[in-house]
Formats: C-alpha cells, structure tokens, sequence
C-alpha cells in the first residue's frame, strides 16, 4: 500500500477481476482530514490476465499511481510490468440550480516494460514514484550474475502520454542472488534500492544520486 496527502492506494494482487490472481488496487480518499475514508476508484489493467497479480506494488505521488506487476509476461515468464495511472478530474451532472461536482477517475497512462525484458526479472516488483520519475525494481535481473538485480528509473515525457527508460541502476559490487530491487525509493534527486539478500542474506541498501536531471546516476553510498 502507499498514501500521499488524503489518497491511500491498496494492492489486492489476488482479486480474481480479469481471472484467477489477476489483481486489482483500491483508492480510497478522505475530505475530512483521514476521519474516514471512501473508496473512489478500482484500479485494474486494460489487458490484464489469470495471474499476474497487478497490486503486487503500489506507489503514488501527486495525481498520479504506480502499479507493479511483477508475474506480467510481456518480456518472457514473468517478466514483469508497471502500470500508472493518472488522476482526472471529471464534470458530473448536476440540476441547474446547483453548482456543477467534480469526481475522480483514473484511466491507464502507461503500461511500461523493461527495454531488455527477460524471463523472470520481476520488473515491478517494487515501485517508487516522484515527480514525473518513476523507479521500478527488477530484483530476478541477471546483469551481475543470477538474481543479482537491478531497478529502473523512467520520466514521464513531455506529451504525459507514455514514459521513457532513462537508466538501469545495478550495484558496483552486484553478485549472484543480491536481489537488488526487491524494494525502492526515490525522492526528487536520490534514489535509495534494497538488496534482501546481499551480505550473506544480511541485506543492503543502496544510495544513489542524479546532478543532471535524472540522465544518470552515480552510487553514493551503500548501508548496512
């Protein structure tokens, strides 16, 4: 789950709304401070299938929702996806003597997939949003060797019709099993990755840093 401001997001990666397992996420939102909440949407994908548990992950940030699939197989057996979806605003009727209501809806952006998309990378198996970036881990990635890892950061491009990969982000000592990306974080600049497994299954996190908008990225710091 994830909240920002007065909207909470909930996976539910075993609803059964497109087939067995093939997930959905809640949205919910208060308008008297967090006293109580409304469910406002249900989130699911437009070519969602039996078991690829869409809510996996989730993350939001301003009007916009990530939804990580990581069991999606658009790349090869569970491959992985994310999805996001934006928050509009929409007239709804009113008689003329009362002024005209907005309500929320939320269609589909985007469906973004690793640009050398493999069989099981698990690309979405974490999610993290900020700004118009959007950080995906791929934890089952194999660059450093098998299930070493990896997590992806992508920009929103200036139509907002779709994103572009801008990065793959790998750690400078990435080995087998790390499972770097089984959990991400980004705010504005930095982007912090978590590797389950790395140290002899102590586990790891990665700090990394952009002075150029988000071009690249240089690892600064590795915390244990």
């Amino acid at each position: 789950m994830a909240i920002a401001g007065d909207t909470v997001v909930v996976g539910a990666r075993f609803d059964d709304v497109n087939g067995n397992d093939s997930g959905s996420v809640y949205v919910f939102r208060t308008t008297d401070g967090g006293a109580t909440y409304s469910q406002v949407a249900k989130l699911t994908a437009a070519d969602g299938a039996a078991g690829d548990k869409f809510g996996y992950s989730v993350a939001i940030d301003g009007d916009r929702v990530v939804v990580g699939v990581r069991y999606d197989d658009d790349g090869g057996t569970n491959s992985g996806s994310a999805y996001v979806f934006l928050d509009t605003l929409a007239p709804t009727p009113q008689p003329t003597h009362l002024p005209t209501q907005r309500t929320s809806s939320w269609p589909q952006l985007a469906k973004m997939v690793a640009g050398d998309a493999a069989a099981n990378d698990y690309f979405g198996g974490s999610v993290a949003a900020s700004g118009d970036l959007v950080a995906v881990g791929a934890y089952g990635d194999d660059d450093g060797g098998p299930n070493s890892g990896s997590v992806y950061i992508l920009r929103m491009d200036s139509s907002a019709a779709g994103y572009t990969q801008l990065v793959k982000l790998t750690a400078d000592d990435a080995t087998f099993g790390d499972n770097f990306g089984w959990s991400v974080a980004i705010d504005g600049d930095t982007v912090v990755v978590g590797a389950y497994y790395k140290n002899s299954r102590r586990g790891a996190a990665y700090v990394f840093r952009t002075s150029d908008g988000g071009a690249t990225y240089a690892q600064v710091a590795k915390l244990t």
